[in-house]
């Protein structure tokens, strides 16, 4: 389907569109924004993917699709513009770092299921990104980290408190669905997505 002429004229035309609204979208991500449409039409109308590559894809308003795929990068980015910073403590860092590192490895375990849809592939590549970017930046924070009297501090800046808290509250709903799972039953998956909820309440929520 992706390689037919009529597809690859849309990923084009759409990152144009995006460009011309001020955005460059790869081509990996137009192509599965395309396929993701794509795959939506022919469920919707009961149609054959490549009948609606060929007879459908040419109607799409791709000035619409593109705003949307702007928007969408915009509100991630005020996101972290509208974040705070966070002094948090060394056992704290701990516990988020090892849940980060879980949300990691929950990706890595239901690899197979999420090569099934784009959808499912590009939310695990926002967790493994929020998560690996989240990471990053502590280790960068745990270099700076501050000793008070009593205790030991890492300033978290905004940037790490949004992707650790993006990484997380994925995770968490997607084991909570039953989407992803550790392997070994639905009560350690519980109990997983219990304790990151708790190490997501040490995360400011603005």
């Amino acid at each position: 389907m992706r390689k037919r002429a009529e597809f690859q004229r849309m990923v084009e035309r759409l990152r144009g569109e995006c460009r011309r609204q001020g955005f460059e979208l790869s081509p990996t991500a137009a192509e599965d924004i395309v396929s993701e449409l794509v795959n939506n039409t022919a469920r919707s109308l009961g149609m054959r993917k490549e009948t609606v590559v060929r007879a459908h894809l040419g109607t799409v308003d791709v000035a619409a699709l593109a705003a949307d795929v702007v928007r969408a990068d915009q509100a991630q980015r005020r996101e972290v513009t509208d974040a705070s910073p966070a002094v948090i403590s060394l056992e704290d860092t701990g516990r988020l770092v090892a849940s980060l590192a879980q949300a990691v490895r929950c990706v890595s375990l239901n690899h197979e299921r999420l090569a099934q849809a784009d959808r499912d592939k590009w939310d695990a590549i926002g967790v493994l990104d929020d998560a690996s970017n989240g990471l990053t930046l502590v280790g960068e924070a745990l270099e700076k980290h501050h000793v008070a009297p009593h205790a030991v501090n890492v300033l978290w800046n905004d940037e790490s408190v949004v992707y650790a808290r993006r990484a997380l509250t994925q995770t968490i709903e997607k084991l909570r669905t039953g989407d992803w799972s550790f392997g070994h039953g639905a009560k350690l998956d519980a109990g997983v997505a219990e304790r990151m909820t708790a190490d997501l309440g040490i995360l400011p929520r603005d």
